[in-house]
C-alpha cells in the first residue's frame, strides 16, 4: 500500500511536532506501508537524506544568504506545483495531507484520505490564527474518509466544535517518544534550571508562567530557566530585561542530544501552556527520568495521569508552588521519576504506527 503525504508542513517546518510524527510513523510503518513525501525543496532535518520516502531527487536547502521567508515561500510554491501534480499521476492508494491547506480540493483526487487533527487551537484561539485556516481545516475534516485525533482531549474538541462529524469517523492515536536511543550532549549547563521546551507565544503562557516563579527565582539565586526553542522575540526581551534575573532566563537552540541532557540535569520541566493536542516534550522528560510540572489543562492529565505535579496555568500562586515542590522536595522528585517511567510504557511509535496502518487498510477494503 502506498500513502502519499504533501509538502505541507515538510516545507516549511525545518524543525517541530507535526514533522516529527509524521517522520516517527514512517519510520515505524511495516513493509505493507510505502509512504512517499511529495518534495522537491526540503528543509526538514528528520526526513533529510531518507531518499526511499521521494519518488524524485530532493534538495536539501537553507537561507544563510538570503532572506528566510523569500526562500521558504518560494520552495513552499514550488512543492506545491509538484504536491499537485503527484496527486493527479502519482500511483498511490491514500492521501494524507500533513496540514490543512486545502489547494488539494479543487477536483476530486479519487482516493481516500486521512486527516491527522494535532489540537484544535486554532477553533479556541481564533483571533491569533484568522479565519482563514479555520475554514480549510474545517473543510479537510469534513472531507476526510477518516480522521486521526492525537488524543481524547483533541477528539472531544473535533465533536464539540463540529458536532456533525460522526464519532466513529475519529480515531485516537497517541504519540510515541521522539528521543528514544538519543545519546545525551556533554555540554554544560547551570547547577540548577527549569526547562521550557518549544514555542513561547500566545497560548504557551511563557511569559505568565516566568512571572509566577519570580518569588522562587529571587529566593534561589542559583536557580535559571533555559528555553530549548527559538530566539527570544523583541516583545520577549523587553519583558524580560525588566525581571531582576534577567541574566538567568537562558536561551538554548538545542539539537536533540542537547534536549537529552537538558532533560537529564533539570530540577523539572514545565509545560504551563493553557492548551495543547498532546504535549511531546512530556514523554521526552519521562524517557530522561526529570521530573514533569504541567498545566491541569487540555489533554495533560490524559496523558501525563499520577506522573506529574499539576497547577492551575492562570494562578501564579499556583504555578509557583507547584514548580518548588516540583524541583525541591526530593521524595516527590523520586516518585515522578518512577511514575514517568511506567506511564511511558502506554505510548510506543511502533504501536501508533500499526494503528494507523489499520486505518489505511480498512478504507481500502
Amino acid at each position: 500500500m502506498k500513502v502519499l503525504y504533501d509538502h505541507q508542513k515538510f516545507s516549511t517546518q525545518r524543525v517541530g511536532g507535526i514533522t516529527r510524527y509524521f517522520a516517527e510513523l514512517f519510520e515505524h510503518f511495516s513493509s505493507g506501508v510505502t509512504p512517499v513525501v511529495s518534495l522537491k525543496f526540503n528543509r526538514n532535518i528528520y526526513i533529510s537524506g531518507n531518499a526511499r520516502l521521494f519518488p524524485r531527487k530532493v534538495y536539501d536547502y537553507d537561507f544563510r544568504h538570503v532572506g528566510k521567508s523569500i526562500v521558504v515561500a518560494a520552495a513552499d510554491r514550488v512543492n506545491r506545483m509538484y504536491s499537485e501534480h503527484d496527486l493527479r499521476h502519482q500511483d498511490y492508494d491514500i492521501f494524507h495531507p500533513t496540514y490543512y491547506g486545502c489547494y488539494f480540493m479543487k477536483e476530486d483526487i479519487g482516493r481516500p484520505m486521512v486527516v491527522t487533527v494535532h489540537d484544535m487551537i486554532q477553533e479556541i484561539y481564533p483571533e491569533t490564527f484568522g479565519s482563514k485556516i479555520i475554514e480549510d481545516k474545517r473543510r479537510q475534516i469534513f472531507a476526510a474518509d477518516h480522521i486521526v485525533a492525537v488524543s481524547q482531549n483533541t477528539k472531544d474538541d473535533i465533536l464539540r466544535f463540529y458536532p456533525a462529524i460522526a464519532p466513529d469517523k475519529i480515531s485516537v492515536i497517541w504519540h510515541g517518544m521522539a528521543l528514544n536511543g538519543t545519546s545525551p550532549s556533554s555540554d554544560s549547563w547551570p547547577d540548577e534550571y527549569l526547562l521550557f521546551v518549544g514555542k513561547r507565544d500566545g497560548y504557551k503562557n511563557f511569559l505568565p508562567f516566568v512571572r509566577a516563579v519570580a518569588p522562587l527565582m529571587e529566593h534561589r539565586n542559583g536557580l535559571s530557566i533555559i528555553c530549548a526553542g527559538d530566539d527570544f522575540k523583541p516583545y520577549e526581551l523587553r519583558e524580560l530585561s525588566a525581571l531582576p534575573f534577567a541574566d538567568r532566563v537562558i536561551r538554548v537552540g538545542a539539537t536533540d542530544a542537547q534536549l537529552m541532557s537538558l532533560y537529564m540535569h533539570a530540577k523539572a520541566l514545565v509545560f504551563p501552556s493553557l492548551y495543547e493536542g498532546f504535549g511531546l516534550p512530556v514523554l521526552e522528560a519521562f524517557g530522561a527520568g526529570c521530573p514533569v510540572c504541567l498545566s491541569d489543562a487540555s489533554c495533560f492529565p490524559e496523558i501525563a495521569e499520577d506522573a506529574a505535579v499539576y497547577f492551575d496555568p492562570a494562578d501564579p500562586e499556583s504555578i509557583c508552588d507547584a514548580v518548588s515542590r516540583c524541583a525541591y522536595d526530593e521524595g516527590l522528585r523520586k516518585s515522578l521519576r518512577d511514575r514517568g517511567r511506567m506511564r511511558l510504557k502506554a505510548f510506543d511509535w511502533s504501536r501508533s504506527a500499526a494503528a494507523l496502518e489499520r486505518i489505511y487498510t480498512g478504507l481500502l477494503s
